[in-house]
C-alpha cells in the first residue's frame, strides 16, 4: 500500500546530493503535475536520464517509479480533499502540528541558507513584504534583523510600502512572507520595484509553484494547514519564523566564524 510522500521520504531525503536536492525540490512544489508524468517525461523536464530518476526514486526508499508516483498521488488526493477547518478538531492534531514544523526545518537547503546569510554579509538594506495573513509578522523581522546591526524595515500598511518602490536599488534584499505566494499587492509593488532596480528576492511560501516562488532569487517553504474559521485566515505563521530565525542563525555563525 502506497504511503504519504513526506513519510515515506523523511529519513532518505536527509541523504541527497545537490542534484537530488534539486529533484526533490521539484517535486514538492510541482506535485500535481509530476504526477502524472512517465519517467520518461520527468527526465526530459529535468534534462536527465531516466536511469538517474529511477536511481533518484530508488535512494527516496521507494521500489522504482511507478511505487515513487503512487505516493505522490496519495499525498496530493489527500492535500485534496482534506477538510478544513475540522482538521483542528481531529485528535492528535498537536502531533500534526509538531510534524509540519519538522518538516518544514528538515526540507530548508544548507547550501540556500548559507547563500542568504553571505548576502547579508554584504548588510544590505533588508525590506519585509507581508500579506494580510503575515503583516503581524512585520515587527518581529524588523526586530530579528535590526538585532543582528542590520537595516530592515517592515512597512506594515500598504501606503507605506507603495512609497518605497523607488527607494530600492539593486544592492538591497526583498524578504516577501505570504503562504499563497498570489498575494495582488505584493506581487504587483515587486513588480514595480523590478522596473527599476533588481534587488534579492528572498520568499517564503507554501510547497507548490506560485508566482511569489517563481520571481524569487531564493524561495523556502514551509508546511502547515490552510485553516480559516469565519472567514478569517488563521494559517499558522510559526514555519516562516522558524525559516526566518534559522537563517538569522546561520548568519550569526557565519560572521563568528569569520571573526576567529
Amino acid at each position: 500500500m502506497s504511503v504519504d510522500f513526506f513519510e515515506a521520504t523523511q529519513e532518505t531525503s536527509r541523504d541527497l546530493n545537490q542534484t537530488e536536492r534539486q529533484l526533490f525540490d521539484y517535486v514538492v512544489k510541482n506535485m500535481s503535475e509530476v504526477k502524472d508524468m512517465s519517467i520518461q517525461k520527468f527526465a526530459a523536464e529535468m534534462f536527465l536520464s531516466t536511469t538517474t530518476i529511477f536511481r533518484f526514486t530508488q535512494k527516496l526508499g521507494f521500489s522504482g517509479y511507478a511505487d515513487f508516483i503512487n505516493s505522490l498521488m496519495v499525498t496530493f488526493h489527500n492535500k485534496q480533499f482534506e477538510v478544513l477547518p475540522s482538521v483542528i478538531l481531529r485528535e492528535g492534531y498537536n502531533k500534526e502540528y509538531l510534524k509540519n514544523a519538522t518538516e518544514t526545518v528538515r526540507v530548508i537547503s544548507e547550501q540556500e541558507a548559507n547563500r542568504v546569510a553571505d548576502l547579508l554579509v554584504k548588510r544590505p538594506n533588508i525590506y519585509i513584504l507581508t500579506d494580510d495573513n503575515t503583516r503581524p509578522m512585520a515587527q518581529y523581522c524588523e526586530k530579528l534583523f535590526i538585532g543582528l546591526g542590520l537595516h530592515a524595515y517592515g512597512p506594515e500598511a500598504t501606503y507605506q510600502m507603495q512609497n518605497l518602490a523607488n527607494h530600492i536599488s539593486d544592492n538591497d534584499m526583498l524578504i516577501a512572507l505570504s503562504y499563497s505566494g498570489q498575494d495582488v499587492a505584493m506581487l504587483e509593488f515587486i513588480e514595480r520595484v523590478f522596473l527599476n532596480a533588481r534587488p534579492f528576492l528572498l520568499s517564503i511560501t507554501r510547497a507548490d509553484n506560485n508566482t511569489l516562488q517563481s520571481l524569487s532569487d531564493s524561495n523556502f517553504y514551509i508546511f502547515t494547514e490552510e485553516i480559516l474559521v469565519n472567514d478569517m485566515d488563521l494559517t499558522s505563521c510559526v514555519p516562516m519564523l522558524m525559516i526566518l530565525e534559522l537563517l538569522a542563525y546561520t548568519y550569526i555563525n557565519r560572521t563568528e566564524n569569520s571573526s576567529e
